[in-house]
């Protein structure tokens, strides 16, 4: 199910939260399923704006409250001397009185670029904004420890498409919807007669490839 960013932000709890995550995510949330010594990152990516001035408030700067007449946040609650944040977000104003969330303010980098889709590229792959890469710093990390992990990948991505971020040069993770779906296709008869075929052309050869690598990844999930 497909959340608007808006939505995600009003939650207030937990319980509201994990109605809203995918199944595969709740299971993680079993004892038996994690490993107390296994660190686990979980990145929330909202693609798109969001309007920081009324997340974060500059609560005692003038000229916030001058040029945003109506749109200004008169009740924020206080994260800092300066800042505060949206009553709207109440429990993550909780989650960092406890010293469990962190809020990196304000950050950009040199010359920025103005289009949209250039800056996506260039968060997502953490370079500056005179590189061009094509690998993210997610997937560069995948590329530098992953390469002897014992599961067919080490990184999920809850979407249509992979994320510039999660893809390395010789490692990506793997995007999906519905493991569940997912899965049943990858048991087809068809699907599996296709498993270990190999073929001369290159360009066929990958295909193949990675139709095994999504079997497994699969099988996996």
């Amino acid at each position: 199910m497909l959340i608007k960013r808006r939505e995600f932000l009003k939650i207030s709890s937990l319980a509201t939260a994990s109605m809203l995550m995918p199944n595969f995510l709740k299971a993680m949330t079993m004892d038996e399923a994690l490993n107390p010594n296994q660190n686990i990152l979980v990145v929330l990516q909202f693609t798109g704006g969001n309007d920081g001035l009324n997340t974060i408030i500059p609560a005692k700067n003038d000229i916030y409250f001058r040029e945003r007449k109506t749109l200004a946040i008169e009740d924020s609650m206080s994260l800092t001397d300066e800042a505060g944040i949206n009553p709207s977000l109440s429990y993550f104003k909780e989650l960092f009185d406890n010293g469990e969330l962190s809020v990196m303010n304000n950050v950009g980098y040199p010359n920025p670029d103005k289009s949209h889709f250039r800056s996506m590229d260039i968060w997502q792959s953490a370079s500056r904004s005179d590189q061009f890469l094509e690998t993210g710093w997610l997937g560069r990390f995948l590329d530098e420890e992953c390469y002897r992990c014992d599961h067919p990948t080490q990184a999920l991505e809850v979407d249509d498409m992979l994320s510039l971020a999660l893809k390395g040069e010789n490692n990506k993770a793997f995007a999906f919807k519905d493991p569940k779906r997912l899965y049943q296709t990858s048991q087809e008869k068809y699907f599996k007669s296709l498993y270990d075929h190999h073929h001369d052309d290159e360009t066929v050869s990958y295909l193949y490839q990675t139709l095994g690598s999504t079997i497994n990844n699969a099988d996996y999930i």
